[in-house]
């Protein structure tokens, strides 16, 4: 699994991004899997990058991309 780089989250601000189905029932992660969350400033794409980094690090990967 490819974790992506900060400027992968920095060049979509304003962008909406998907998640794959984590298997998670919650309705933050099914509403990110079925309608992607677009991200808002810097300090999102930061915050998202960091959760990204840390979920992997226990074996968890969010795997974020452009489409649908």
């Amino acid at each position: 699994m490819k974790l992506h780089q900060l400027r992968w989250f920095n060049n979509r601000i304003g962008k909406r991004v998907y998640r794959d189905d984590s298997g998670c029932k919650c309705h933050t992660c099914k509403e990110t899997t079925e309608k992607g969350l677009i991200v808002i400033n810097k300090s999102h794409a930061d915050y998202l990058y960091n959760i990204e980094h840390e979920y992997a690090c226990d074996g968890f990967y969010l795997n974020y991309r452009d489409k649908l």
